[in-house]
This record gives structure tokens, sequence and C-alpha cells, in this order.
């Protein structure tokens, strides 16, 4: 099989499994917004938004680092991974502790407090989760995680279900997360250990290697997690737990999508690694391939979102959250942003460049952190919503930058000229449709489907790439 028909096939298994855990995802927000309330779907965001920032002092960019080396050297792997997995335990161990520890001091309800020891465990799973996930990754084999990430949905659908239905309460709810997590990362070790089990490995020498070659991802991670999660935290101390829930309901929409440039570009990331070391025409079209498909995804996006935001937030959420509809209007262009970054910032750490992605990374946190202490106050969570679009602005500009003056690596702004135009028309059929917004969204995807094929913004070649079975090209 082929470089592109093995992306091709990764991502699509991939994103057919997304669909069916970003169906799941929106049932559990619906459940738990009209469940919960406002308030109360704040004080669950800001549990797993505050985890979040420490979360990534876990990973440090070792995910992707791991990756890289098992692509560069299979016959490592096993050490690889076993060390992998002591070091993530002992870091979890530590940063997670620590997290509850500094949660006792924050002015958060007794209740919060609790559901973030309770999350807590959830997220130290997660980061264990990640050691078989990335030889999955580097070898292209993801449908076995798609496997048990739909697994743990529905665990967690389920759960969400009965423990509303019996009236269990808010912690029972953070702990549905919890016991869906632990299903995943079961699933995923027992696919894993049929061909390599891998016990914790604690040798210090390669721990210094790996923690030394993961670092300047590791730092980017960490800033870019920072500007992603703090406004959320933020809202929750300078404005309380209201603000954080008509905020957090579409960021949690939004989510779901951001899955799907990490997907595709991790399926590329070995690819495109070895293209960059051997044929600089190879990587030019990879580059080009993905920043097209991150922009034929993200365009339409934008457009039909700006026209339905409220429809579909209440549609979600149910109609105490239109409030967040205009938030979700701003939110989105944030959310474009961020998939055509996909495409740029996954090529720079193909080239073992992220160092040249640190300084504008530290200016985006700055200036994420400056701009909404300064707005919040006065303009709660559309302050933080403008705040979060201008600071993926920045970073989206920096690194088109770096991919061009130090890769020579360019976009074909061409294809990206035609979605563009697509994702307008569509939105304008979408604006004047009389019908239930789900009705809109459908005959939406056919316009902007068709009028791709029209303007030959995806060729019948492109799609015999995905779907032949002997297609080698």
């Amino acid at each position: 099989m082929s470089n592109t028909k093995k992306v091709a096939f990764n991502t699509l298994i991939q994103l057919v499994g997304k669909l069916i855990t970003a169906a799941t995802s929106v049932l559990v927000i619906a459940y738990l917004a009209r469940y919960l309330g406002i308030a109360g779907y704040g004080d669950y965001a800001t549990i797993f938004a505050y985890l979040g920032v420490f979360g990534v002092f876990v990973d440090l960019g070792l995910f992707v680092t791991t990756v890289r080396e098992i692509a560069k050297d299979p016959d490592k792997e096993r050490s690889i991974l076993g060390n992998m997995l002591g070091l993530r335990i002992v870091l979890g161990l530590i940063i997670f502790t620590l997290a509850y520890f500094v949660a006792l001091t924050l002015p958060y309800p007794s209740l919060v407090k609790t559901g973030i020891l309770i999350g807590a465990i959830s997220h130290f799973i997660m980061s264990l989760n990640q050691v078989p996930l990335s030889s999955f990754q580097a070898k292209l084999t993801m449908q076995k995680a798609t496997f048990s990430d739909i697994v743990g949905r529905l665990v967690l659908l389920g759960l969400v279900i009965w423990f509303i239905l019996a009236q269990l309460g808010f912690l029972y709810l953070v702990a549905a997360v919890t016991i869906g997590n632990i299903v995943v990362f079961a699933s995923n070790m027992l696919m894993f250990e049929v061909y390599a089990r891998v016990w914790p490995l604690f040798n210090l020498a390669v721990w210094k290697n790996l923690l030394i070659t993961a670092l300047p991802m590791g730092v980017v991670i960490i800033l870019a997690t920072i500007y992603f999660r703090i406004d959320t935290v933020m809202l929750s101390v300078m404005k309380g737990s209201f603000d954080v829930g008509v905020y957090s309901a579409p960021y949690k929409i939004l989510e779901v999508f951001l899955a799907v440039p990490s997907i595709f570009m991790s399926s590329v990331l070995p690819i495109i690694t070895k293209a960059l070391a051997s044929s600089a025409d190879g990587a030019k079209n990879i580059f080009r391939r993905s920043f097209d498909f991150l922009s034929i995804m993200a365009l339409p996006l934008i457009a039909g979102t700006v026209v339905l935001a409220t429809p579909v937030m209440v549609l979600v959420a149910g109609s105490e959250f239109a409030l967040s509809g205009p938030v979700l209007k701003i939110l989105i262009l944030a959310l474009g942003a961020s998939f055509l970054n996909g495409a740029l910032i996954y090529t720079v750490i193909a080239a073992n460049q992220q160092k040249r992605l640190i300084l504008p990374y530290v200016i985006a946190v700055v200036f994420n952190i400056v701009a909404n202490f300064i707005v919040i106050p006065q303009y709660s969570y559309f302050g933080a919503a403008a705040t979060t679009v201008v600071t993926e602005l920045i970073v989206l500009m920096s690194s088109l930058y770096i991919v061009s003056k130090y890769l020579k690596l360019s976009p074909n702004w061409k294809v990206f000229g035609k979605a563009l135009m697509a994702s307008i028309i569509m939105g304008v059929v979408a604006f004047y449709l009389n019908l239930h917004v789900v009705w809109v969204v459908l005959i939406a995807i056919g316009v902007y489907a068709t009028l791709l094929l029209i303007t030959k913004t995806i060729s019948k070649r492109d799609l015999a790439i995905i779907f032949s079975r002997n297609n080698n090209q």
C-alpha cells in the first residue's frame, strides 16, 4: 500500500470513528447541559479545563516524540514504549497530586474541588493511554484506537444517561468520564499487548534522552494548552460558573471538531518526516495536500456555524443555552485558524524545527493572558472568545512564516480560494433556508460537496486515492 493510500485509509478510518464518537459526545453534552443547567455545566467544564492545564505537563511533547522515534527506529519500539510508560506513571502521579492540592487553595466550591480529585484519575489514565496510541500511530494502525474510543464513548454515554435517570448527582457524572477513559485504556492495552507486551521501565538515561528530545515540542504544547484552557479557568475565577457555562458549551462542541486536524496530521507525520529527509518535491506535495484537506474541512465549518450558531446551540444544549450562540459564532473563527495551523505545526515538527515555534507561542500566551485580564471583567465570555480568535491568528501567521522561510514550503492558495468560494455560497444558501436546522445542515453539506466537484477542488483522482483498494500511486 502506498504512503498516500496509507494516510488516506488511516485518516478515513479515524474520521468514521470520530463521526461516531462525535455523535456520542454531542449527546453527552446535550444530557449534561440540560440536567446541570448553565451554572452546573460551568462547574463541570471548570474541572476539566483546570486539569487540562496540568495534564499537559505530563505529556511534554512525549507523544509526538515517541511516534517519530519509533518511525525512525522500529527495532527499539519496546524499549522506547516501556520507558515512556514508566516515565508517564511517575510524571502523572506527581503532576495530578499537585493539581489537587493547588485546587484546594482556589476559591472553588467544595463540589468542584472533589470533582477535580475524581477527574485527576481520568487524566492520569489518559496520559498512560498515550503509550499504546503512539505505537498505533507510528504503524498507521489507528483503527485499533478508533475501536477503543467508540467503546469508551458509548460506555460514557450509557453511564451519563443512567446516572441522570437515577438522579445520582454531579460527582457521579464526573466519575462517568473516568470510567469511560479506563475502558478506553484497557481496550487499547489489550490490543497492543497481543503483539508487544510492554512493562514500565525506569531507565533514567533513556528518560533523559526522551525528555531532551521532547522538550522543545513540550514547551510548545504547554504554551498552546495554556492559551487554549486558561480563558476558562480565568472566567471561573473572575466571573463564576454561569459565565463559564455559557462559554464552555460552544467550546466543548468545537473540541469535537478539533480532533480532525490532529487525527489527519498524526497520520501524515511519519510520512512527511521521511519525505523531508529524502525528497523536497515529495515533502512539498504532502504538505500541500495536507493544507488543502484541512482548508476544505475548515472553511465550510466556519461559514455554516456563523449562519446556524444559535439554532445549533439550542438543538444540542437546550433553549437555556441560546445565550451561547453568539459566542459560538466568534469561536468558530478560532477553530478555522486551528485547522489550518495543524498542517503547519506538524510539518515543523516533522522537520525537527519545533524550537522555532517557542517564541511565537510565548507571544501568544502572554497576549492571551494579558488580554483576558483586560477584557473578561468588562466583556466576560465575549471578551474571552475574541481573545481566543486573535491568539489563534497570531499562531497561524507565525507558523506560516516559519514554514515559508525555513522549510521553503507554501500552501496551494488556489485550492483554498475555491473552497472559500464554495463555503460562502453554501452559507448564503443555508441563511435563506427556512427549515429545521438538521435539514439545513444536510442540504448545506450537499451544496458544498457539489460545488467542490464542479470547481474541481476535489478531483475524481482524489476520490480514487481514498476509496480505491488497488490504487498504488
